[in-house]
């Protein structure tokens, strides 16, 4: 009966730690569960008692106590009710509790008749109640119905007059259905706000674990935004730095030697400085502005080269084939990247003499290769850039491949699809 009704009594840890006695007799009488029939039960039989006990005595001594006992065992019936449920179950403890119940209230109207007329409406109530919430409607009134109807019988007993019985019955009806309509009332309410208590459990735990998810979020966001900045600063500001180094070492030969070659390569590699400078501002000023700004993808290749043909040793070379087709920013800044990767792989790892920066489209895809005419060391190809590249063109459905050429040379050779990176714009915002 408790463990299908909400609890509404609250738990308190500083009144357990503070009076322990108290705490035991508390946990003994409310249990965990109790709610707000099992109180008006306690109630009810507290109230018969008390009445019954103060009332001046005109019973013989014996009946007196027996009613008194009757009471008290009713009490501790209740009491047990919570234990009974946990070793037999709900279905058979409450069969038995109404059962002896029903006995015992028809006890105590027998043997205190008449005082015991008084307690009736108490007791009738309460059985009424308990039956209401424990069993189905048609059983709990039938229940009640029987209870009555014993009632009945035991008063025609003492006085057999059927005016009196049904006049006597007839005043307890309406309270009877009052306090059964309430009781429905009071655990319909009782298990709603439960449901409730339930669902704002329920909504602070996902609120809670969207928090969570936000938080992580952020984390991978920031992680991510770690990675790209680590590219750009790879791609951008490393391929400057990559030529202003081989530009100073070249410096450093010529300086005594050829004096004149070697002060325009230090004007060459200030240049390089400069423009390394220009872009590390341009990234704090504007959260890196990429050199695509304004600038067709095949506009911005022709230049990089061109830069790359004037400050560096290498001679450099660019040719386009095909119409340039409609390309999302992701999909050209990889491809602009993958140059500046080719490029600087050119010159800090080979010993070439030239090399070629090829963009080709088609129907289906842009292709963009990188070649030069010289030896390239077996440990080129795996570094950073090739790697951040790498990751890039999966994320927009492309390949990226790099490795020495059977005719000689080392070729960086990335393909992006046309139809994904013009429709997907999901992959490009990855």
């Amino acid at each position: 009966m408790r463990e299908r009704q909400s609890n509404v009594l609250p738990q308190s840890g500083s009144y357990r730690r503070s009076y322990p006695a108290l705490t035991w007799l508390r946990e003994r009488l409310l249990p965990p569960g109790a709610n707000v029939m099992m109180v008006a039960a306690y109630a009810m039989i507290l109230a018969a008692l008390i009445m019954f006990i103060i009332a001046p005595p005109v019973l013989p001594l014996w009946r007196f106590y027996a009613t008194i006992i009757s009471l008290s065992a009713l009490l501790v019936l209740n009491v047990a009710l919570d234990d009974l449920e946990r070793s037999l179950g709900d279905l058979k403890a409450d069969t038995i509790y109404l059962s002896l119940a029903a006995v015992l209230v028809l006890l105590i109207n027998w043997l205190g008749q008449p005082e015991s007329f008084s307690l009736l409406p108490f007791l009738l109530f309460m059985l009424a109640s308990q039956a209401i919430v424990t069993l189905r409607a048609r059983y709990a009134l039938l229940y009640t119905l029987l209870v009555v109807l014993g009632w009945m019988g035991l008063m025609w007993l003492d006085e057999p007059s059927l005016m009196h019985v049904l006049g006597v019955s007839v005043t307890l009806v309406p309270g009877l259905v009052f306090v059964m309509i309430f009781s429905v009332v009071v655990v319909r309410f009782a298990e709603q706000n439960a449901r409730t208590e339930v669902l704002l459990r329920e909504l602070q735990s996902a609120h809670a674990e969207l928090a969570a998810a936000r938080e992580r979020e952020k984390d991978l966001a920031v992680a991510e935004e770690r990675v790209r900045l680590a590219r750009e600063i790879h791609d951008g500001l490393g391929h400057h730095l990559t030529v202003l180094n081989v530009q100073l070492q070249a410096a450093a030969k010529l300086i005594e030697r050829d004096p004149q070659r070697a002060t325009a390569t230090l004007t060459t590699s200030r240049e390089v400085a400069q423009a390394a400078l220009d872009e590390v501002r341009q990234s704090v000023a504007a959260m890196r502005r990429t050199p695509l700004d304004g600038r067709a993808l095949d506009e911005a290749l022709r230049a990089l080269v061109q830069e790359f043909d004037r400050h560096s040793p290498l001679s450099a070379g660019f040719e386009q084939h095909g119409s340039p087709l409609p390309l999302l920013p992701a999909a050209s800044m990889t491809i602009y990247r993958a140059a500046q990767e080719g490029l600087t792989n050119a010159q800090k790892h080979a010993s070439a003499e030239h090399v070629a920066v090829r963009l080709e489209w088609t129907a289906s895809l842009v292709r963009l290769s990188v070649q030069d005419d010289g030896s390239q060391p077996a440990s080129a190809g795996s570094g950073f850039g090739l790697a951040g590249l790498r990751e890039r063109a999966d994320q927009l459905g492309g390949t990226l491949s790099a490795g020495a050429q059977p005719d000689g040379g080392f070729m960086l050779a990335i393909a992006l699809p046309l139809e994904r990176n013009s429709d997907d714009s999901g992959a490009a915002r990855r």
